[in-house]
């Protein structure tokens, strides 16, 4: 758990990612993404909803879409009401340490807000996995 506290750290000081929203067999392009870590509304260490465990801060991501048609799926993703949310992934090539690597995070949906052009999600990252490619 420290080593993705780490790598969560590192990741979070990259201000604009970019990457793709993985729900079931359908990938939404992300035009933006953002990991930030903060203090959540928990007095003490809790299970949520029986799925994952949370702390007094978490890293949340803050990604923002203009493929609309994730509007539809928002209801049985979000934490909340629906008892059966499913995890969500993103994933996202980057740079990290010298070397080029692929991000996935496992997130849980938490908030969404949508325009007539865009749907920002606001997540929180659940895990961290990080595979690094050969640059031959």
């Amino acid at each position: 758990m420290v080593m993705d506290e780490i790598l969560l750290a590192k990741i979070s000081e990259i201000l604009a990612l970019h990457g793709t929203l993985c729900i079931g067999e359908k990938d939404y392009a992300l035009e933006q993404f953002s990991v930030t870590k903060s203090k959540i509304p928990v007095r003490k260490p809790t299970t949520r909803g029986g799925v994952y465990f949370t702390d007094t801060t978490a890293y949340k991501v803050k990604a923002i879409t203009h493929d609309l048609s994730i509007i539809e799926k928002i209801p049985t993703l979000m934490l909340g009401p629906n008892s059966d949310f499913k995890p969500i992934q993103i994933k996202a090539n980057l740079e990290l340490d010298g070397l080029n690597g692929r991000i996935t995070l496992t997130a849980h949906l938490t908030s969404a807000m949508n325009s007539k052009t865009k749907v920002e999600l606001n997540l929180i990252v659940d895990n961290v996995k990080l595979e690094y490619r050969d640059t031959m």
